[in-house]
């Protein structure tokens, strides 16, 4: 099994439909399709050709969390892009996504 495929991450891509929230562009290159199943998801998993990461939405030097919720799928190369603008104060915002609530 591709070490980048567990549940969790299964989890994120389907939330996700696949996709980077901060390029926009498939999480993993070439993919172009939403999977069926969990099999079929796990299975574009193992195709990946580009690393990634979770990236927290609300970071837990602020008190975030690593549930679900406050946590996406993106390229390694975005990630590092993202918080490289913080550092200069001018992050990138992930696009349609908002941490959400626990119940």
């Amino acid at each position: 099994m591709h070490p980048q495929v567990d549940g969790a991450n299964v989890h994120l891509a389907a939330r996700q439909k696949g996709l980077c929230p901060l390029c926009g562009q498939d999480l993993i290159d070439g993919a172009g399709y939403e999977p069926d199943s969990v099999r079929e998801w796990a299975n574009w998993f193992q195709a990946t050709s580009r690393t990634i990461h979770r990236h927290h939405l609300v970071y837990q030097s602020r008190g975030g969390s690593d549930h679900a919720s406050n946590l996406v799928l993106i390229h390694a190369e975005c990630h590092q892009q993202h918080h490289a603008a913080d550092r200069h104060r001018n992050p990138k915002k992930v696009k349609n996504a908002q941490p959400s609530r626990p119940a």
